[in-house]
């Protein structure tokens, strides 16, 4: 029996009298007559064409991923009232993007993605981008751009992050003659640092910190979260800190420049630690010096979990190794030695402060 159709296939009839048509694309297709059989064979081509003008229809409206980060992605992460330093970060990553991984959003692979990402020596900015990728891919896939997101089976890239720790007193001791004296750094630079190192503050938290966050009669500082929500903060505004801040013209911020510059000054005076080492080192400091709980030090560092706050900022050795392996100390002494260390450090920082106290104008 022969059956005229438009496609190739193999016909048969089978024993209980069913006509069966066998193709690769539908497998096989039975009926009780010619005229049942080109009926269902007709719906599946019908159905296969729709489909097919549907993804290729969706292919050509593919835009760019730059242009659907630029007209979609980025207005819409914009519109969550993101942390400004959050939009920054994802602008500076996009524009590393644009310049090596451009296309119709709808023709990327996994494979491609994946050998790309590999491609980048380091690891931590291959996290970041993969991060941001499956983002805008997601985004894609909910506003009906693409059907999958081909980030899914894609590995994640792993990343050892550095804990970082305190700075030990000497190399603190170090760091802030050195910046004290440093002509090419402006009075607001250097109290930046030396406020980081007061209160713990996170470098773009510092960087935000206006007027109005500073209540000088009640001695309390609040810090504006730039991390997570429990990171907005309120702690003590420190003796210190105060005497400081009230270096600074009366400003909206206290800080009013950019997070490339301090690391560039950091840098130039301390090359062998992080900038977020001098958080590290106000934390150590309060718990292993001054004693503090940690439950109390932990909301003062806008942890979000109290064993972050054990797991980095419980080593007093990184303060002061030789101290801290004495055999011959007590307790109680090498907690006098440590106290007397820190003292050294705070009074650097507040000759500095007195130093310019007498022609800098008070608020």
């Amino acid at each position: 029996m022969i059956i005229e159709l438009k496609i190739s296939g193999n016909v048969r009839e089978r024993k209980n009298g069913l006509i069966e048509f066998r193709n690769p694309l539908f497998g096989s297709v039975y009926g009780r007559s010619v005229e049942e059989l080109r009926a269902k064979l007709e719906r599946k081509i019908s159905l296969a064409k729709a489909h097919l003008l549907k993804k290729t229809a969706k292919k050509k409206k593919s835009p760019l991923l730059s242009a659907f980060y630029e007209e979609t992605y980025l207005p819409y992460k914009k519109s969550r009232n993101l942390a400004e330093h959050t939009i920054k970060g994802i602008e500076y990553n996009f524009n590393y993007l644009r310049q090596h991984f451009d296309k119709p959003i709808a023709e990327y692979t996994p494979k491609e993605i994946e050998s790309f990402l590999l491609s980048i020596e380091k690891t931590r900015k291959a996290q970041l981008l993969q991060g941001l990728l499956n983002n805008i891919f997601r985004k894609a896939v909910l506003d009906g751009i693409i059907e999958k997101n081909p980030c899914d089976p894609i590995d994640h890239i792993i990343h050892e992050m550095n804990q970082g720790k305190a700075l030990p007193f000497t190399d603190q001791e170090r760091f802030f003659v050195s910046l004290f004296a440093d002509e090419h750094a402006t009075l607001a630079q250097k109290c930046y640092f030396a406020f980081v190192y007061l209160t713990g503050a996170r470098r773009n938290e510092a960087l935000a910190v206006t007027r109005q966050d500073v209540d000088f009669e009640n001695n309390v500082l609040h810090l504006p979260g730039t991390k997570t929500e429990g990171s907005d903060r309120y702690l003590p505004l420190f003796p210190l800190a105060a005497k400081l801040l009230q270096l600074m013209p009366a400003e909206s911020k206290f800080f009013p420049f950019c997070e490339a510059m301090v690391y560039k000054i950091f840098s130039r005076h301390c090359d062998k630690f992080k900038l977020h080492d001098l958080r590290h080192t106000f934390g150590t400091i309060q718990i292993c010096v001054n004693k503090i709980d940690v439950k109390t030090v932990s909301l003062w560092m806008g942890h979000s979990n109290i064993q972050t706050t054990l797991r980095i900022y419980t080593h007093p050795e990184n303060l002061d190794r030789g101290i801290f392996l004495n055999g011959n100390l007590s307790e109680t002494e090498k907690q006098e030695l440590l106290k007397e260390k820190t003292g050294k450090v705070c009074g650097i920082i507040e000759r500095f402060i007195d130093e310019h106290t007498q022609i800098i104008p008070k608020f």
